[in-house]
């Protein structure tokens, strides 16, 4: 689901954000990338769902290439990813349904679908009674939630996370786990980047360990 292939990334002549990393996700695997800031995690995910090319290498995912992707064809790569950012970037004002059906409108879903899809989503993610509120006036935990459902809605074959749950205690990022374990319980293939070494602990998943944008272990 998942190929890189001696993959570097530089910015400029001599900044190596990433150095000949090779790694493999199977489909419906889950993972974790963890590292020190700066460490390569979160060039790696803007790799994955295109928002940056490799200087040297293959990207493969879902089966496109990355590196070979045209302006045209990099929305056809994204409809089969989710991606949850670590500061959310839900759209203010918008309500919570709002926000989560903007995904299914871009894609031009019929109005009938993206209402039940939505309202589906929702109540896996504990936020049925929450879908006319505006994000501003939520909690951390419930906004991140928010922006999971969001990038799941789609029922995307791969979902990235960055960071999710960064600025969560811990009760919150266990249960915000939990939902992506549940996604991939359903067949989602999942990569997290953290810092928190706790969580791929915790959940006894994959650790690929990334310094100074070289993979330093993966078990």
């Amino acid at each position: 689901m998942i190929k890189l292939f001696h993959v570097t990334k530089r910015y400029g002549r001599d900044n190596r954000a990433l150095d000949d990393v090779s790694l493999r996700l199977h489909k419906g695997e889950f993972a974790f990338v963890t590292g020190h800031s700066g460490a390569g995690k979160s060039t790696l995910m803007r790799l994955l769902f295109a928002a940056e090319k490799p200087t040297e290498g293959e990207v493969l995912v879902a089966g496109h290439n990355v590196g070979r992707l045209d302006r045209t064809s990099i929305p056809i790569l994204r409809r089969n990813i989710g991606v949850v950012f670590q500061d959310f970037k839900l759209l203010q004002q918008r309500t919570v349904f709002e926000n989560v059906a903007f995904t299914l409108e871009v894609l031009g879903r019929p109005r009938h679908e993206i209402r039940d899809r939505v309202r589906t989503i929702l109540r896996q993610v504990g936020l049925a009674h929450k879908s006319k509120s505006l994000p501003l006036r939520m909690s951390g935990g419930e906004q991140q939630r928010v922006a999971i459902a969001r990038a799941l809605v789609n029922e995307p074959m791969v979902l990235l996370a960055d960071e999710p749950t960064g600025n969560l205690d811990t009760q919150l990022s266990l249960e915000i786990m939990a939902l992506l374990e549940a996604a991939n319980a359903r067949g989602t293939t999942i990569l997290v980047a953290t810092h928190d070494l706790s969580l791929p602990e915790t959940l006894g998943k994959r650790v690929i360990t990334l310094e100074h944008g070289r993979i330093k272990s993966d078990k």
